[in-house]
């Protein structure tokens, strides 16, 4: 019995073994993890309770008929859109959004692709549009770059 290779070629095919188990560890893994950095800014959970609120602000506001029958609008307190402007004034000072930066928008859902066009939208609303799947009309917003909706 001649067994002087056997050792080499088991450490051989153990460590083959073990490389190819951790390579494709490695391949699925890393994918994921990229996955979850991208949309830890999606549906953030202060970004929804601060949706609440203002749903529920425009529950209480008579412009919200003339806001259900666009196709989406972006909501500010000055341009027209809301008609108690010291009430929503006051919630956007409470919530923290600020006009110049942050985004509340309402989409009708046969428009979502016509909002996505928008150059005037931010792109992390846009990129946003591609990762959610919606049914009904929803309000967005986007604050301090945290992105999420609710069905208004």
């Amino acid at each position: 019995m001649n067994n002087k290779g056997f050792v080499l070629m088991e450490t051989l095919v153990v460590t083959l073994f073990t490389l190819f188990t951790f390579s494709l560890l490695y391949n699925n893994a890393v994918p994921l993890l990229g996955k979850y950095q991208e949309l830890e800014y999606f549906n953030d959970l202060d970004t929804t309770y601060d949706l609440y609120h203002i749903k529920k602000f425009l529950k209480n506001d008579p412009s919200l008929a003339t806001i259900k029958s666009s196709h989406y609008k972006v909501i500010t307190c000055n341009n027209g859109s809301i008609t108690n402007q010291a009430s929503c004034y006051s919630l956007f000072d409470f919530i923290g959004i600020d006009t110049l930066e942050d985004e509340v928008i309402f989409l009708n859902p046969t428009y979502k692709n016509e909002l996505k066009n928008d150059n005037a939208i931010s792109s992390d609303v846009r990129d946003y549009l591609d990762y959610i799947n919606i049914n009904k009309n929803i309000i967005i917003l986007q604050n301090d770059n945290y992105v999420s909706y609710l069905e208004i």
